[in-house]
């Protein structure tokens, strides 16, 4: 297994990692009689859906407009010409309405006297927040710091960012931190990345961070923050589309088109990822679009690693986050866990990924640490290059109801519909359905006194094909 180096566990939390978690309960689903795969709910910029309620405490405030075209009569006339000075003279509660046109400014929402601030575009994606030629810290576009359940909607905003190295501060499109209950939603989020592509492979460029990754010094970030993160289009990033970071951190990331960048120059050089959470930040991640998030090793499709993943859980505290309801398609991993515990995956369409499907890692010498707990049910897993559910040294999961199908066409890795490696075991594979698989349909490489032999229990699985026998009917 081939891991993004920007997402590398800490080796003091595999240290940290509960082990002695009870396995799922092999019930679990029993009653969803929901078709395997994700639902039909509309995704990416949608402008009808309505805005969450105010604050239950909030006052109706004062509404403030933004124009910086002096022709443009749709706005009522205002003294406001810049998104920051309207922000500056804005209260808690109050709403800031951007009329139509391009504000090259970097947007700073910072202080407990803009909490329950609504800052939005009057027309849908007309007003535009672009990345000006010189910029100060934070190296966000827009930045969020000590305001709470702050709104920010309708925008287009928009790279690229011109920096003459890799920035110690990663150049974030909206930087969320220690700030709080947040709503980004209806937005588009574009072209965060570096003017020159020479430096394109430095670890930076995110369109969404919730929590602060790292200080301007290069070290790394403790602020913690929330957001919901919805409906927004989010493409063309350098290297994390969503991204939540540390503990304390949490993110609602639902209903997005999170699509890597068509650049082959990117691609070529740096591992983009579509959704990522890491170093004890929590996400509920449901009912996205991501793809193409593809490392092509300057476009050799014999080189490895090809390491770019749709979406990646790392670390999470124990039952605080899940995965489902996702549609991950061509990226070159699909959806991987690891050092994880008590983690639903479930009702997600993972077709054409390059590698491995959904992934559940809690080998130590691949760098994860534990993997338990973890409910892998009712997913559709079809005409990915590697491996459709793959586990390596992960212990007492539940892998339930899923449609394995097609699954092993890649040139290097495991090619199986369902694969366990030696070191897997106590884990309860159930009622899966799995078949035309390359290499074989069902493969246990355990030995135990489970199914066959093996340190599992396979029960009212069907395949074709399968190592040991046995363990697919």
């Amino acid at each position: 297994m081939h891991k993004d180096p920007d997402v590398t566990v800490d080796p003091a939390s595999i240290q940290s990692v509960v082990s002695a978690l009870v396995a799922p309960d092999m019930t679990i689903g029993n009653s969803d009689t929901t078709p395997v795969g994700v639902g039909t709910d509309a995704v990416g910029v949608d402008s009808l859906t309505n805005p969450p309620a105010d604050p239950a405490d909030a006052s109706p405030g004062t509404t403030f407009f933004v124009n910086n075209n002096p022709s443009d009569t749709e706005c009522p006339a205002t003294p406001y010409t810049t998104i920051q000075a309207a922000v500056d003279a804005s209260g808690p509660g109050d709403t800031v309405k951007v009329c139509p046109g391009t504000y090259t400014e970097q947007v700073r929402i910072n202080g407990h006297n803009h909490d329950g601030l609504k800052l939005e575009s009057l027309q849908p994606l007309q007003a535009i927040i672009k990345w000006p030629a010189v910029e100060t810290f934070p190296l966000a576009l827009v930045d969020f710091n000590t305001a709470n359940q702050v709104t920010l909607r309708g925008f287009t905003m928009t790279g690229p960012f011109t920096f003459p190295g890799c920035s110690p501060d990663r150049h974030e499109g909206v930087l969320v931190e220690t700030a709080f209950n947040e709503r980004i939603h209806h937005n588009h989020i574009t072209l965060i990345q570096n003017s020159n592509p020479a430096l394109f492979g430095c670890q930076e460029g995110d369109a969404v961070a919730i929590g602060r990754r790292t200080e301007a010094t290069g070290v790394p970030g403790a602020e913690a923050g929330s957001a919901e993160v919805d409906h927004n289009q989010v493409d063309e990033y350098q290297k994390n589309g969503v991204q939540a970071v540390n503990s304390g951190t949490s993110a609602h990331v639902d209903h997005n088109v999170v699509t890597g960048s068509s650049n082959p120059a990117i691609r070529g050089i740096i591992a983009s990822n579509g959704v990522v959470v890491f170093r004890q930040a929590a996400a509920t991640i449901d009912h996205n679009v991501v793809s193409e998030n593809q490392f092509t090793a300057a476009n050799n499709p014999f080189a490895p690693p090809h390491i770019s993943s749709g979406i990646i859980l790392d670390e999470a505290p124990p039952s605080s986050s899940s995965i489902t309801h996702n549609q991950v398609s061509a990226n070159d991993f699909g959806i991987e866990l690891d050092t994880e515990s008590n983690v639903d995956v479930s009702h997600n369409d993972v077709l054409n990924n390059t590698n491995d499907a959904i992934t559940l890692c809690g080998d130590i010498t691949a760098g994860c640490g534990s993997a338990t707990g973890i409910v892998v049910r009712a997913n559709d897993v079809t005409n990915n290059g590697g491996s459709g559910v793959v586990l390596f040294g992960a212990n007492k999961n539940l892998i339930k109801s899923n449609h394995v199908t097609g699954n092993g066409a890649a040139l290097f890795g495991s090619m199986d519909g369902i694969h366990l490696d030696m070191n897997s075991s106590n884990n309860e594979v159930l009622d899966n359905q799995a078949s035309n698989n390359v290499n074989l349909d069902c493969h246990d490489q355990s030995t135990g006194g489970g199914t066959a032999g093996t340190a599992n229990t396979w029960q009212g699985d069907h395949g074709g094909t399968s190592v040991p026998v046995g363990i697919c009917e």
